[in-house]
């Protein structure tokens, strides 16, 4: 009978942990065992291709230290009893092997938007005059993102429903006259931008920027959500655990 109230205790506890409207399911503390094995081959990768000639440093450190987040979060999560110990410790690990994920899919966007048939080398971004035309935006983008998904995880605001899941809200399936041609004329915007660049061959470079938003607009969700679980974590200890 004590067994099965702690149980239900636990299972009170994890309906009470809370994640944003973008994701699934929060972050768990598994992601450890499998998230930085993905990120690592990537970050080697951006280490040795991108920072190739680079005389200047700034790429190499940029991946060395995604290289060092990795591998510290690899021997980490080879241990249970180190992560069932220090929860709290594994959820801040989590977020910063998410960090890596959205700096090598970046800067792959960024070789995209600055390619110019070139191979790839440091100095492809460096001499390129398209550069911080990329990269200062996606940092705003960043920092916009993150203030605005933990913005959803403020106690008042946890459990708001967001208009941007509905396709109501872009005139679907809204019964406005006014929506519905907001919403196709969005669409043919969006025809009209890409056709002239798939014609001029310059589609690569509009991937480039199209997916460097992609993935700046969502992976800090994952960011933020295990920062709020490193948070939570040490308030509900028998939360979560491997």
């Amino acid at each position: 009978m004590k067994e099965l109230n702690n149980k239900s205790r636990k299972n009170n506890i994890t309906k009470e942990r809370y994640h944003g409207p973008l994701i699934t399911d929060g972050v768990s503390l598994g992601y450890i065992k499998l998230y930085p094995w993905i990120s690592l081959p990537i970050s080697l990768f951006l280490y040795f291709g991108g920072g190739y000639k680079d005389n200047i440093g700034i790429i190499k450190v940029i991946f060395l230290t995604c290289v060092i987040i990795n591998v510290v979060s690899i021997l980490f999560g080879r241990f249970n009893s180190l992560i069932n110990r220090f929860k709290s410790l594994t959820y801040i690990l989590i977020a910063l092997v998410s960090w890596t994920v959205l700096v090598c899919l970046c800067f792959i966007g960024l070789l995209m938007f600055v390619s110019n048939g070139s191979s790839l080398s440091a100095r492809t971004v460096y001499d390129s005059d398209l550069s911080l035309f990329y990269v200062i935006p996606m940092l705003l983008l960043f920092f916009f993102a993150c203030g605005f998904y933990a913005w959803y995880y403020l106690p008042q605001n946890k459990g708001k429903v967001w208009k941007i899941n509905q396709w109501k809200t872009y005139g679907v399936k809204a019964k406005s006259k006014k929506k519905e041609l907001l919403f196709n004329f969005c669409v043919i915007f969006g025809v009209v931008m890409f056709l002239p660049a798939l014609l001029t061959g310059y589609v690569v470079n509009i991937l480039g920027i199209l997916l460097g938003i992609l993935f700046t607009l969502t992976l800090p969700a994952v960011v933020i959500d295990s920062i709020y679980a490193a948070i939570y974590i040490r308030k509900h200890p028998d939360n979560d655990r491997l």
